[in-house]
């Protein structure tokens, strides 16, 4: 909290002013209203002081009004900032922390944590400092006008101390545990949304609802407890405002009986007492909130204090992409995704693509198909060896620059809400309506996009819900064309079309997209088929490259992954 106030001390300090001056006001009220019981035979003096109670009252109701709009101007702007923050650092981690990082729990961090550090903020600058000074200078007026009486507040001090402290304590474990229940619904909530087609495909709509029940159950409870023990506290500050009034009348009366003091400071003492017990109060429902808070902003700092695994270079070598040839090597390179495992995923690549050639790789689930091309703009980095870019090191190049010269089109399609046209711009905004539709005609888009009312203003649901597995992918592929990379990358992003479809898109590429370096990963032998060069991988290793010809002769794992697919084809009429 301190980084995120270095320089902006100075609403915070006139609000703990307006704190002091609204404690002030308020506490010198009861010295009124003793002067005035004191000297109730002086009418001038009844006059005047009743004036200046109207006077402090209207002061402290204006300070503490002030005070407020501070503190939640002050909270929300917090708030505000954090979100913003911690939002911005989410968007530059790297894959490598995204994968480290749950979806339900980012969330709850951007909602939950920033609205309890909000709160948390907020009474701390109406009570932090308030409550205390209210309590001194409470004890400090009352042991100069009847200090006689000043054991019986110490008295109330303590049990006040003991009573809230204990209420306090046993809250903080409260409030831990309802964060924690939280989560878990949250979470529950963050998955069974994401799969409710799979629940429904399975009908297990009642098992999923007990499950959520159960849950959420869990978290009524850990809710109400807190509850339960602040529905203590006040009784317990009735109690003790009891017992301080018999007291007061036990030991006062005769002193005042005796003259040693007088009634008005009986009455500024009773009080002084209901403010000192009111401020343990606040402090008794404050301090729980600051340990949520605190406990809130640990959570968020762990984002904020996040380095990206990947980073770019202190002396990068800007490239500019009309001038990249799209050679690419890969020099010995190895990767495993955590860096305390000792298996990596990738073994000892060595792979040269020459300038405009169509390379393919082909392999088994798991083979590391996706995760080779993944380093090339660096959504990974290699654990060790290099790739070059026309010779320079893709780690060189600064990552924004990279990812104008490699696009890629993901293995899961995901389409952003708004229209069809905006999705595909995505990458290169400038682009015009023209390009866009361009774009969707060489993706095989153009057709079903027209059917639409709006055609490419047509509204595009969350996650692109509105349209079919196939469609959504031809317009992630879209929005790859649409960059004009001089590398691209169909990362298995056409399993959910038609093998005609997929002829189509491939046969259009190239005339859209000429001469640049085409990487494909297939999960088909048939869209691998007409590539310069086939890569067939096994186990994160390179066991076979060639063309088709070639490797239907040389490679077993080749023949096997084309018999088990195109079996009933004749090889030789193959090409």
């Amino acid at each position: 909290m301190i980084q995120i106030y270095r320089g902006h001390w100075r609403p915070i300090a006139i609000s703990q002013v307006f704190a002091l001056l609204y404690v002030a006001f308020m506490i010198f009220i009861p010295m009124q209203v003793m002067i005035i019981i004191n000297n109730y035979q002086d009418i001038n003096a009844v006059i005047q002081n009743a004036v200046l109670i109207g006077i402090f009252a209207v002061l402290t109701g204006i300070f503490c009004m002030a005070n407020t709009v501070f503190a939640v101007r002050i909270a929300e702007a917090t708030g505000n900032f954090i979100r913003n923050g911690i939002f911005s650092r989410i968007q530059n981690f790297s894959f490598g922390n995204l994968d480290r990082s749950a979806t339900g729990e980012l969330l709850t961090r951007l909602t939950s944590d920033v609205y309890q550090i909000n709160i948390g903020v907020q009474l701390s600058l109406r009570s932090l400092l308030m409550a205390p000074f209210a309590i001194i200078v409470s004890l400090v007026l009352v042991g100069i006008t009847s200090p006689e009486l000043l054991w019986i507040l110490v008295v109330v001090l303590i049990l006040s101390i003991a009573t809230f402290g204990t209420a306090m304590y046993v809250m903080q474990k409260q409030f831990q545990t309802r964060q924690a229940k939280y989560d878990l619904v949250n979470n529950d909530l963050q998955e069974d949304m994401g799969g409710i087609r799979v629940v429904k495909a399975f009908v297990r709509q009642d098992y999923e609802i007990k499950k959520y029940r159960s849950i959420n159950d869990g978290y009524r409870e850990a809710n109400v407890n807190p509850l339960h023990t602040n529905a203590i506290t006040m009784p317990a500050a009735l109690f003790i405002m009891g017992l301080a009034t018999t007291l007061l009348v036990m030991f006062g009366s005769p002193l005042v009986v005796a003259g040693t003091i007088k009634i008005g400071a009986m009455l500024a003492f009773f009080q002084y007492t209901f403010i000192i017990i009111g401020q343990m109060w606040q402090l008794s429902m404050l301090m729980p909130q600051i340990v949520s808070a605190e406990a809130s902003a640990g959570r968020l700092k762990e984002i904020w204090d996040t380095v990206p695994d990947v980073q770019d270079t202190k002396t990068p070598q800007p490239c500019t992409p009309g001038s990249v040839k799209g050679k690419i090597v890969f020099e010995n390179v190895n990767f495993r995704y955590d860096p305390k495992s000792e298996t990596d995923t990738l073994k000892n690549i060595n792979l040269t693509i020459e300038p405009g050639q169509t390379v393919a790789f082909l392999g088994a689930n798991g083979s590391g198909k996706s995760t080779l091309v993944s380093l090339i703009p660096r959504f990974y980095d290699a654990s060790s060896g290099r790739i070059l870019i026309d010779g320079v090191d893709v780690k060189d190049i600064p990552q924004e620059n990279l990812r104008n010269i490699v696009s890629i089109a993901l293995q899961k399609a995901f389409l952003f809400s708004g229209t069809i046209v905006e999705n595909i711009r995505f990458g290169r905004p400038e682009s015009s309506y023209d390009d866009a539709k361009a774009a969707a005609q060489v993706a095989d888009a153009d057709t079903f996009v027209s059917d639409q009312q709006d055609t490419y203003d047509a509204r595009v649901a969350r996650k692109g819900q509105n349209f079919s597995g196939g469609q959504q992918q031809r317009i992630s592929m879209a929005r790859a064309f649409a960059v004009k990379p001089k590398v691209l990358i169909l990362d298995d992003s056409t399993s959910a079309v038609d093998i005609e479809t997929e002829g189509r898109i491939l046969d259009a590429l190239p005339k859209f997209l000429s001469g640049i370096t085409r990487l494909i990963v297939a999960s088909r032998v048939s869209t691998a088929l007409a590539a310069d060069k086939i890569v067939v991988l096994e186990k994160g290793e390179i066991v076979a490259v060639g063309t088709h010809k070639e490797l239907i002769k040389s490679s077993p794992l080749y023949m096997d992954i084309f018999d088990s697919q195109l079996g009933g084809l004749k090889k030789e009429d193959i090409s």
